[in-house]
């Protein structure tokens, strides 16, 4: 395929718009067109997310969740297993995948998620019933991304909590959810040792809107103020898609972290062909290397994952 801004060739055909060219201000437009917008029956405006859609789903039922489960052993191949303590227990983390997400990423590697008549609707007391096997150490919330979900999924944190006092809370997200509730998911995972990983697609903001369908002012937002209040349970990843989350993103997203803790935990994840970009391919080595280098100027705690996918045991 053709950029559509200069011509040139683009590493994806389903991407038209050349890496060369993916921060300038026309990127506005095609992003437009790429991503499409929501639709659902038109409701009062919700205000679960940074998208505050006019129509809703799935979002936001407290009582019920539409989601799967399943346990995964520990210790598990979570992105923060490198540093996390529920790594070094022995037992099993409960891994709750929620159906939707308020991003459209073309390199979504979860993108079943978007199956929604596929899940099923999970009632709290059911979880709570799996957080009482005691090999459950802890409950890691992903997707999708919870944010839709938060009010089902911070009250069935609370009352896992309050009938396991040892289980951990951890949370794996965009980040561009509704900023009173995130601060609350936060303290869970505060209160019991757990993590809140933010994954930072990208620092421009075209670049973002160009790859995920949506703006990333709230995730700056939300990453500031949980660093604010609870510093110590934060994490951030990047997953690396070839050619466009280059060093230069990596380098400001690394700046960013550094200006609030320079010990925050920063995970640069291996990129495989997925979704609509299914015909890039594994991140090249040289770019691999070029995003370690600038991540490392800025923070002390760096981390390469998904490295098997280059055949490396260690970087």
């Amino acid at each position: 395929m053709k950029c559509r801004i200069c011509g040139k060739e683009t590493p994806s055909k389903n991407l038209p718009v050349c890496p060369d060219c993916s921060r300038r201000d026309e990127v506005v437009e095609i992003a437009s067109e790429l991503h499409k917008p929501f639709s659902h029956k038109v409701v009062e405006r919700c205000r679960l997310c940074s998208n505050e859609c006019s129509g809703v789903a799935l979002c936001g039922k407290p009582d019920y969740g539409s989601l799967s489960y399943y346990e995964d052993p520990l210790p598990t191949n979570c992105c923060n297993s490198w540093f996390c303590k529920g790594s070094e227990l022995l037992g099993v983390n409960l891994a709750v995948f929620y159906y939707g997400c308020n991003f459209d990423c073309l390199f979504c590697q979860n993108w079943s998620h978007k199956f929604i008549e596929r899940a099923r609707r999970v009632e709290i007391e059911e979880l709570l019933r799996a957080v009482g096997d005691r090999r459950v150490r802890c409950i890691c919330h992903f997707g999708g991304s919870p944010e839709p979900q938060l009010p089902y999924a911070l009250k069935f944190s609370r009352k896992a909590i309050e009938q396991r006092e040892d289980i951990m809370v951890c949370w794996e997200w965009n980040g561009a959810g509704n900023k009173s509730l995130a601060l609350k998911a936060a303290e869970l995972s505060w209160k019991s040792n757990g993590t809140v990983k933010f994954d930072l697609k990208a620092w421009d903001k075209n670049l973002h809107l160009l790859l995920t369908g949506r703006d990333n002012e709230r995730v700056r937002e939300n990453f500031e103020r949980i660093a604010d209040h609870y510093c110590e349970v934060l994490s951030a990843t990047t997953l690396l898609v070839p050619y466009y989350v280059d060093e230069r993103e990596v380098e400001d997203i690394a700046k960013f972290i550094s200006s609030l803790n320079p010990d925050i935990p920063y995970s640069l994840l291996i990129f495989h062909p997925d979704y609509r970009l299914n015909d890039l391919p594994i991140t090249p080595v040289s770019q691999v290397k070029k995003c370690y280098e600038a991540a490392k100027k800025h923070l002390n705690k760096v981390n390469i994952g998904n490295l098997h996918l280059l055949g490396f045991n260690r970087f």
